[in-house]
């Protein structure tokens, strides 16, 4: 029986192994962050200077999208292919948008600002795991 190009593949090097485990971590992170964030949205929406609608927008997209991001994670970290390279184009996508949205003066609130970077730094990180050697070996076609 041959293996199907989207079923999972067994994670056997402990250097992938790990570095999986710290990109679904920081998925995890971007999610909570987000989420926190939609929170704060919601607490502070009686305040116009810290709540705008392109806040509400932004805010709402980056909580839906960051947990999608981090299911799409779970799956990668247990060697899905297909997730795996998903991951990778999200994260890379995001940290664009993230970048785009930080060199707009006056689009958006600092503090929302500061989350976006926070956001953006998890995200970049998880980037540089899923390029590295190791994993890109485990996920190599076969």
């Amino acid at each position: 029986m041959t293996k199907q190009p989207n079923s999972p593949t067994s994670v056997t090097d402990p250097d992938a192994r790990e570095k999986l485990h710290i990109a679904r971590s920081l998925l995890g992170g971007y999610a909570a962050v987000s989420v926190l964030t939609l929170l704060a949205i919601v607490v502070f929406s009686g305040n116009a200077a810290m709540v705008t609608e392109a806040v509400w927008i932004r805010g709402s997209i980056l909580a839906v999208a960051s947990l999608v991001t981090f299911a799409i994670g779970v799956s990668m970290a247990r060697g899905s292919r297909r997730d795996y390279r998903r991951v990778r184009l999200i994260a890379g996508a995001q940290v664009v948008a993230i970048v785009v949205i930080e060199s707009v003066p006056g689009a958006f609130p600092v503090w929302f600002k500061i989350e976006n970077g926070v956001c953006g730094a998890l995200l970049v990180i998880v980037v540089l795991l899923t390029f590295a050697r190791s994993v890109r070996t485990t996920f190599a076609a076969r």
